[in-house]
């Protein structure tokens, strides 16, 4: 049958045989380089050593937030270079905007005065017949 118990999987093995190489390798060496600094800090270099050890993990403690500082101002780079664009083409595109709703505005004022134009010339009519009569009416 097979070489292990029943319920194991194909994949179940390969996680076994990689497990090595691609979790236990890797953490051991990261802890092995962790230690021999921490080792070589302490005992190596003398009176000075601990002052050049001290600055060159500042340096490596300092390199992330310079890394992001830099995608950072890439960003904000990047940001202006867009918005220089787009002030280059926001005038015309307003302008098409602001002529069409111009022409709106004074199409709904035309309708409008149109639409109210029998109801003020009665009133304009009836003030003038109200006029005449009282001037004769004295």
């Amino acid at each position: 049958m097979t070489d292990g118990p029943p319920f194991e999987s194909p994949s179940l093995r390969r996680h076994r045989k990689q497990r090595w190489w691609q979790i236990l390798l890797p953490f051991l060496l990261t802890a092995l380089i962790v230690l021999g600094g921490a080792a070589l800090a302490a005992f190596g270099g003398g009176a000075g050593g601990a002052r050049l050890w001290a600055d060159i993990s500042l340096i490596w403690l300092i390199l992330p937030a310079l890394f992001f500082a830099l995608l950072c101002l890439a960003a904000v780079i990047g940001l202006i270079y867009l918005l220089a664009r787009l002030s280059r083409a926001v005038p015309p595109v307003t302008a098409k905007v602001q002529f069409f709703s111009r022409r709106v505005a004074n199409g709904t004022r035309q309708a409008a005065d149109k639409a109210v134009q029998p109801v003020v010339w009665l009133e304009e009519f009836g003030a003038m017949l109200k006029t005449l009569f009282r001037v004769k009416g004295r």
